[in-house]
């Protein structure tokens, strides 16, 4: 596991046909230039222990990779916790035990190998990320994905060519992780996709 900068990252992504969407100033959402606007979600499983699979199997599907970017992209990784939160306290004895570089912002590139430290971290998100300030972008250095963990429940993947959608939808069927039937809040906003599903 190695840590790079924000701007070192934002500087690959964007050789890569990646940015910052316009549409978003404040909210430094990661998205394909242009964006073809190829982008599913899917819910996370309610049961803790079809997580780790749901996660690993969205990470397989991500083509021939050999590291992963993560961004957490609203801000720096939490190096305390309040002494009264629990729920904070073992958060941060999961990211400390990952070895992330704690109170920082930096982006950190996990190997193949180091594949289980990564499931653990989304994992991690999954259950701990209650606001958009804890969504994280995990871009494959293939660029031909972006996942984006989300508070709402579910996690997201841009595609970069619009060929990659259907077969990617597929084997998630297949593993019993179809596409929702419905966007999983009031706040959340509905994709057109869904519409035309």
């Amino acid at each position: 596991m190695e840590n790079i900068t924000e701007a070192a990252f934002l500087q690959w992504a964007g050789e890569r046909g990646m940015g910052l969407d316009d549409k978003y100033p404040d909210s430094a959402v990661l998205s394909y230039d242009p964006d073809l606007e190829q982008d599913r979600f899917w819910e996370v499983p309610l049961e803790p222990e079809r997580r780790p699979y749901f996660i690993h199997l969205m990470l397989s599907l991500l083509g021939n990779w050999s590291t992963c970017y993560v961004w957490r992209h609203l801000g720096s990784w939490p190096n305390a916790a309040h002494p009264r939160r629990i729920n904070d306290q073992i958060e941060l004895q999961i990211l400390t035990s990952i070895g992330l570089p704690l109170g920082t912002g930096d982006v950190v590139v996990f190997s193949r190998d180091e594949i289980n430290q990564l499931i653990t971290l989304i994992f991690s998100t999954t259950i701990f990320g209650w606001s958009v300030g804890d969504d994280l972008y995990i871009v494959p250095d293939n660029a031909k994905y972006i996942l984006q963990t989300d508070h709402h429940g579910v996690i997201h993947v841009s595609f970069k060519s619009a060929d990659d959608v259907a077969p990617f939808v597929a084997k998630m069927n297949e593993c019993d992780f179809p596409l929702p039937d419905d966007v999983p809040d009031e706040t959340f906003k509905r994709p057109k996709w869904l519409d035309d599903k």
